[in-house]
């Protein structure tokens, strides 16, 4: 049976997850977060944060599309993104490369480049990591990182009654990256979101304290929300007139023939926050200044997960980026 046969990427983690437990008394959280929580110390309120990603080339990145620069900081943001989505500080970095016989000294160098960028603009110290051959470039990311018990944020901690909010406008990645397929005219805020996006870290701090679930946008609105639903065990509601999209999405919609909300749904890559909060604890949300959207709100479990468009349809939520289907 084929991984696509057997329900994608997600259910092959659960199968997988069945063979090797991960389950152990110093595991606060493990698969089925953005990133692992290890308590390493018993009397320590500070927790390890772990998380891992895989970057191959003509999948995740195209080299005539990308400068090596872009591709490094894409590298670092991506796995920062998880651990602003704990509520949590990166620490340290190991680099794992798969590089071909026909990659030059100078994109690597320059690949590294675009890495050292992003470490430096988050105080990212690079420990270790591996270097060898195949048949195209593929870049893993292991990074490490800290959060307090008291900010640290799971996707299973969404209540019935929070607000669903997100950081920013959403589906400039995916449209960005549906254009130059096509080989048409980009603009060069999508150009910009697709090739060397940027982490909500800043973001994640002040929303820590105060939210309930957090999860970053890798795979899509749509894919996000299920997670959070399963997680949590509940459902929700988003409504399709408040999902934030900016002019040039909407634009891009009109050249491809496609709704601009698909972009935001079932693209991914957007790197904003998704996270629930609770009404009461809205007051401390507008205190952080930070620049918000309200796209929906959790509801009890039987109510399912739905997208409510302007005429007041329920759309069962699913899709979202799956890297096998």
């Amino acid at each position: 049976m084929l991984i696509k046969d057997a329900g994608g990427e997600f259910a092959l983690i659960q199968r997988l997850s069945r063979i090797i437990p991960s389950n152990h008394d110093t595991i606060v959280a493990g698969i089925g977060d953005d990133a692992a929580v290890i308590k390493i110390n018993p009397k320590d309120d500070q927790y390890l944060l772990v998380t891992t990603d895989t970057l191959v080339a003509n999948d995740h990145f195209k080299t005539v599309w990308a400068k090596p620069e872009q591709i490094g900081i894409k590298t670092i943001e991506c796995n920062v993104s998880d651990i602003a989505a704990m509520g949590g500080i990166p620490t340290y970095m190991f680099i794992s490369l798969v590089l071909t016989p026909k990659t030059t000294v100078e994109w690597t160098e320059r690949l590294y480049s675009g890495m050292a960028l992003s470490c430096k603009k988050h105080n990212i110290i690079t420990a270790g990591g591996d270097t060898t051959h195949g048949e195209v470039e593929v870049i893993s990311i292991t990074l490490l990182g800290t959060v307090s018990s008291k900010n640290l944020c799971l996707r299973s901690q969404a209540q019935p009654g929070d607000w669903i909010a997100v950081t920013g406008a959403l589906g400039a990645s995916s449209a960005g990256l549906n254009l130059l397929s096509r080989d048409l005219p980009v603009s060069s805020y999508l150009l910009e979101k697709h090739l060397s996006p940027h982490c909500r870290l800043d973001a994640a701090q002040h929303l820590a304290p105060i939210v309930n679930a957090m999860i970053d946008i890798s795979d899509g609105l749509s894919s996000e929300i299920n997670h959070i639903c399963f997680q949590s065990k509940v459902g929700a509601q988003i409504f399709a007139e408040s999902i934030p999209l900016h002019p040039d999405v909407i634009e891009a919609g009109k050249t491809l023939g496609q709704a601009p909300i698909d972009f935001a749904l079932n693209g991914g890559e957007d790197y904003e926050l998704l996270f629930t909060i609770a009404p009461e604890n809205f007051n401390k949300l507008k205190q952080t200044g930070l620049k918000y959207y309200i796209v929906g709100k959790i509801t009890d479990t039987e109510e399912g997960c739905y997208l409510i468009t302007e005429s007041e349809n329920k759309i069962k939520l699913q899709g979202g980026y799956n890297h096998f289907t």
